[in-house]
């Protein structure tokens, strides 16, 4: 028993020598929740280990969880709770469970199956078993539950019973430990129990963890605190801490490097202290814990603490520098400045100006104590140590701190900023700039500066008289002052000129800079004007940083102050990273083919159909922040841009072969590349069946095509045998109707001939008939002259007698061949109009054969020997005998009959 204490004690100073990380006393840890939903219900979180590429595995109520930083995935196996893991690499993983135990091993896909070693799974036992604990022990797994340690060697399991009940088993200097219900304490030995101690007489110390410091091993237990095993004796330690967890009830542990231990407890959260019992945090609800029940604590080589809680899941990062005060409790709001003067630390708020002393700071306090200083309720902006007083830009104007009560200096309100020029202190105002001197001891108001207005929210002095003013939504000021503060000379810097949100002044060993969210512009003094100039890289900065003016402040030679949302943050300044070098490895998630809406897992090398030529390919280094990635398709191609996304899509690859590279760069250090080869199979219509195919195809169509020729030759010649004959009858029935139109262009020229012909014997026989009536007028007035002779005795009367016969045989022949010639050319004409118009007299027929030969009105006059306006009347009458309307005409009418 001696040999093994002081082997114990030997092997814990040596180990202490080689490195211990410092871990920051004020404030808290970096800490990120994960809630239930998140990691998809499932469960309480009872065991976390780490892979070695920094992905993350959990044994929950519902299965084994797997969390890369950004994604949860979920893996069902043993139908009983999962217990318990041990995480070989991120392709082999053992799990504990209710009534089972066994491997999970990663497919192609990515995704893990399940296979159970336990070999009563089936059988129907008195007692179960529930298997808390994983281990692995050289080249062999021990799966350990309340009854037995199962001892997985070389594919045979191999079975060894607890003395009584085992309440606990802890890895400790490459050796494992059982606590035993009434015997106390064994380690593992060759395949047995060796005692180390016994449990004292009627207690029962439920270990729960082991741990060792300077006298030899720390034990810890579930409500009686801790004990010390020194020299083969166990006493209980007296020492804050071990009060401290007596009563928060210890239900999980995990060794932070050799110099820090945490304690996962059932009622007050996490306590982390160092070896030595000292107390470094104390995390619970009130500093963003979800829950104050803590199952499960595990520390990753990342410098990660897991916790897994009744109630989510978080991760404490104590690698970096950064620790944060969030104000969960409603105690004093966000800070924007802050200021350590002898030992007494002022924090200015959205609420007011707080104070406390430094170490109240501490993370070892249930909750953080900052009590607001009387009358300095509102927005507090800035606060500055001049001349060994601490001054505060209020938005109610400037004020003089001492201790717990403040002064107000003059009646301006609304101070952005404090900046000390020679002999005066200047304040930006939300209206211009004030000027205040010293009179005695005390500051007093001067004067407001001239030409410069709007709210001044920075001052910055480039030399002993150019003084810098940044004015929001207007833009920058170069002034020049004189000796009365009088600014002889003024430059103005459009916002506008510089592109990005939150411009801000800096001044450094380069000059005058102004910095966006996107850019950075440097000031040349000599052409007087900015210039944009590659970003330089910035330090690490705290998550949830006030943008802009909103700077950091150094407190002292430990620690500098940062503005953040909800509360601030501390950076500690002393080296506070790990020594040794870190691998950051790239790991492949996840690969899908994917078309349209339809996608499908598929793994390097595989053959892909190419209607799913388009990929998606996932990949992250696990569990670490800041990170860029690109990619490279094929040699031909060049690297991608940086880009935070850890996916990559590729749409519409052809056929072929294909090599996918990505890198990542984890703050400037560039990770070994990764591939993933795709093997696009060519289209169906590229295949060699397909060309098979498309030859039969080509010599089926060129078969077809030419007895398709053939057949349209012979329809071709038929077509052009009708075509002919159809055009030789089309020239047939073409002549045929030119013969027809001459013939027709013969009858018209021989009826205009014959009507012709008509007109001019009509009008002959007229002239005739009116040649007839004056010879009858002629004889008649012969005839007349006789009479007058007969009256004459001295006239022979048988003479006389006889010239009156003559004459009157002359009279009495009437010439009516015009009438006849008329009557017999126009019978079928007169007898139609008898039976279309029975009224018409001879005279009216008469009128409608002279209308319808052409005659006009005047040479019908003439020919019946009238005035051309009775003409005119008896066309009239005639036209109404007739029935025609005004609008129709008279000569087409009798054309028509």
């Amino acid at each position: 028993m001696k040999k093994t204490a002081v082997y114990l004690i030997l092997f814990l100073w040596s180990t202490l020598v080689t490195f211990a990380q410092i871990i920051p006393e004020k404030g808290v840890p970096f800490l990120e929740n994960f809630t239930p939903k998140q990691y998809q219900n499932k469960g309480k979180i009872w065991d976390i280990k780490t892979a070695p590429n920094g992905i993350v595995y959990m044994a929950a109520d519902k299965g084994l969880l797997e969390y890369d930083g950004k994604t949860w995935n979920s893996f069902k196996g043993s139908n009983g709770f999962t217990r318990s893991v041990l995480v070989i690499n991120d392709s082999l993983i053992y799990t504990g469970s209710d009534l089972d135990f066994g491997v999970w091993k990663k497919n192609k896909f990515q995704g893990f199956d399940y296979v159970s070693l336990y070999p009563f799974r089936e059988e129907a036992l008195d007692v179960s078993e529930e298997f808390w604990h994983v281990h692995q022990l050289n080249d062999d797994i021990v799966f350990v539950s309340s009854q037995n340690i199962y001892v997985f060697k070389n594919g045979q399991l191999v079975r060894i019973g607890a003395p009584s009940r085992f309440t606990g088993n802890f890895w400790l200097n490459d050796s494992l430990y059982f606590a035993d219900e009434k015997y106390g304490l064994y380690v593992f030995d060759e395949y047995s129990l060796r005692k180390v101690f016994e449990n004292p007489e009627n207690t029962n110390l439920e270990i729960t963890g082991l741990f060792q410091n300077k006298d030899g091993l720390v034990v810890v237990t579930r409500d009686l605190g801790l004990y010390q095993f020194e020299s083969g004796n166990l006493y209980k330690l007296d020492n804050p801490l071990s009060e401290n967890l007596k009563m928060a009830k210890v239900f999980s542990f995990e060794q932070i490097g050799q110099s820090h231990v945490a304690f996962g407890t059932v009622l007050k959260g996490l306590y982390i202290a160092d070896i030595e019992g000292n107390v470094i945090h104390q995390i619970n609800r009130h500093k963003g814990l979800p829950s104050n029940t803590v199952l499960a604590l595990h520390y990753s080589s990342a410098g990660k603490l897991w916790l897994g809680m009744d109630y989510g899941v978080s991760s404490l990062d104590l690698k970096k520098n950064f620790t944060w005060f969030f104000d969960y409790r409603g105690d004093f709001g966000t800070g924007y400045t802050a200021l350590l003067k002898d030992d007494e630390f002022y924090l200015g708020t959205n609420q007011g100006l707080y104070r406390s002393k430094w170490e109240g700071l501490n993370n070892n306090l249930e909750f953080f104590r900052l009590q607001i200083v009387p009358e300095t309720a509102g927005q507090v902006w800035t606060l500055e140590n001049i001349d060994n007083t601490v001054l505060k830009g209020h938005d109610k104007g400037l004020f003089v701190v001492e201790g717990n009560s403040v002064e107000k200096l003059g009646s301006e309100e609304g101070i952005w900023s404090i900046l000390q020029y020679n002999d005066f202190l200047l304040t930006g105002n939300y209206n211009g700039i004030s000027i205040y001197q010293k009179q005695g001891n005390k500051w007093s108001f001067l004067k407001k500066m001239e030409l410069i207005l709007g709210s001044c929210n920075q001052l910055l002095l480039e030399k002993d008289n150019i003084l810098w003013v940044n004015i929001p939504n207007f833009g920058f000021i170069r002034a020049v002052l004189n000796d009365e503060l009088y600014p002889e000379e003024r430059i103005i810097f459009p916002e506008e000129n510089f592109d990005g949100h939150d411009a801000f002044l800096l001044m450094d060993e380069n000059g005058i800079q102004v910095l966006t969210d996107k850019f950075q512009y440097a000031f040349n003094a000599s052409e007087k004007e900015f210039s944009k100039v590659p970003q330089v890289r910035e330090t690490p900065k705290p998550e949830g940083l006030l943008p802009g003016i909103y700077k950091s402040v150094v407190l002292n030679s430990d620690y500098e102050f940062y503005p953040v949302y909800n509360g601030f943050a501390l950076k500690y300044l002393q080296n506070n990273e790990f020594s040794e070098p870190r691998n950051f490895t790239l790991t492949f998630r996840k690969i899908e083919a994917f078309r349209n809406r339809e996608e499908k897992l598929i793994f390097s090398g595989a053959e892909v159909p190419f209607p799913f030529n388009n990929f998606r390919i996932e990949s992250i280094v696990p569990n670490q922040g800041n990170v860029l990635y690109q990619c490279k398709l094929n040699d031909k191609t060049e690297w991608s841009d940086w880009i935070p996304e850890n996916t990559f899509d590729f749409v519409g690859l052809p056929p072929g072969e294909h090599e996918i590279r990505i890198r990542a760069s984890v703050q400037g250090e560039i990770t070994g590349e990764q591939s993933v080869l795709l093997n696009i199979t060519p289209p169906w219509y590229r295949t060699w069946y397909a060309w098979l195919l498309y030859l039969l195809l080509l010599l089926s169509t060129i078969f077809f095509i030419r007895v398709r020729h053939i057949k349209a030759l012979k329809k071709q010649k038929h077509n052009l045998m009708l075509k002919e004959q159809n055009a030789l009858r089309e020239q047939a029935e073409k002549h045929k109707q030119e013969i027809m139109q001459l013939e027709q262009d013969k009858l018209q020229a021989e009826f205009e001939q014959v009507k012709h012909r008509l007109k001019t014997k009509t009008i002959e026989l007229a002239t005739k008939a009116r040649d007839n009536e004056e010879k009858n007028r002629l004889i008649l007035s012969l005839k007349e002259t006789c009479k007058k002779a007969q009256k004459n005795p001295s006239i022979s009367k048988l003479k006389l007698a006889e010239m009156s016969r003559t004459l009157d045989s002359y009279l009495n022949v009437d010439d009516n061949t015009f009438e006849i010639q008329i009557d017999e050319l126009h019978q079928d004409f007169f007898r139609k109009l008898k039976e279309k118009f029975p009224s018409l007299s001879s005279n009216d027929l008469r009128w409608c054969a002279y209308l319808k030969i052409g005659l006009n009105s005047k040479e019908i006059a003439d020919i019946l020997n009238i005035q051309p306006s009775s003409a005119y009347i008896s066309r009239s009458r005639l036209r109404k005998k007739l029935n025609l309307h005004a609008d129709e005409d008279l000569y087409s009418f009798l054309n028509k009959i």
